[in-house]
């Protein structure tokens, strides 16, 4: 019986949409029509990454969050609060160099320390430039803009050029290069700009005529603050590259 129902309800039901589009006139059809060509097209134009409606952001204030009166950021939107620390501007030549040269891979070494059979011991027995007075005056840290790994700056330039004088002057010294971050972002981005910022780095040195086999790399992100403050300048000390050194 409830079977009866449904099937006598869906019969008036399509008697009455029949009833209807017989009422329509061929000018109401072809509207409709050129309405449906239109969201179609626009569709495939979504699928294809061509909205006409999309843009790329063009800054950090297109998208990021706001930020109260002591720096720190609250999301205005969900979306903001989702994406802001992942944020990279697309359209600024600077950046476009500056992941160019991050994400440049140089001549790796023959040896991976501490890996069988490897003649360089793991980077535990690597030292702090601290240790040694010499070492301390050459292999200073090299610091970096926020969300940067452009080596720029006069003293950065003259660090490097000094480290990579120093090896060529001594073969037999073994250098990890430190790629580090401030606190802000997610862990795994701050990972990848660590390396970009320690491969820069390398990258240079290795210009400066340094040997590859002398030179290695690795990033921490944001996991070793020299300062816990959360303030620009704490946050503009840890965004750095700092040496290991070891002596054969």
């Amino acid at each position: 019986m409830q079977i009866t129902k449904i099937l006598l309800a869906l019969y008036v039901l399509c008697l009455g949409v029949s009833t209807t589009s017989c009422q329509r006139t061929s000018d109401d059809v072809w509207e409709d029509s050129k309405s449906a060509s239109r969201h179609v097209s626009r569709g495939f134009r979504t699928l294809g990454g061509k909205n006409g409606n999309s843009r790329a952001v063009q800054s950090r204030e297109d998208f990021a969050p706001s930020q109260d009166s002591m720096g720190y950021a609250y999301a205005n939107t969900p979306a903001q609060a989702q994406t802001a620390s992942d944020f990279v501007p697309l359209s600024d030549q600077s950046n476009q160099n500056e992941v160019a040269m991050g994400d440049f891979v140089s001549q790796q070494p023959r040896e991976i320390p501490g890996d069988p059979g490897s003649s360089i011991p793991g980077i535990s027995s690597f030292q702090d430039p601290s240790t040694n007075n010499t070492w301390a005056a050459v292999f200073r840290s090299i610091l970096f803009d926020y969300n940067s790994n452009l080596v720029k700056g006069q003293d950065n330039l003259a660090t490097l050029h000094s480290v990579a004088n120093y090896m060529k002057s001594n073969p037999n010294i073994y250098v990890f290069v430190e790629g580090h971050t401030d606190e802000r972002g997610p862990e795994a981005y701050n990972l990848a700009l660590g390396s970009r910022r320690s491969n820069a780095v390398r990258n240079m040195l290795l210009e400066e005529g340094v040997n590859p086999d002398n030179l290695f790399t690795i990033s921490y992100g944001k996991e070793r603050p020299v300062f816990h403050d959360r303030n620009e300048e704490s946050w503009a000390q840890n965004r750095r590259v700092e040496f290991k050194i070891y002596q054969r």
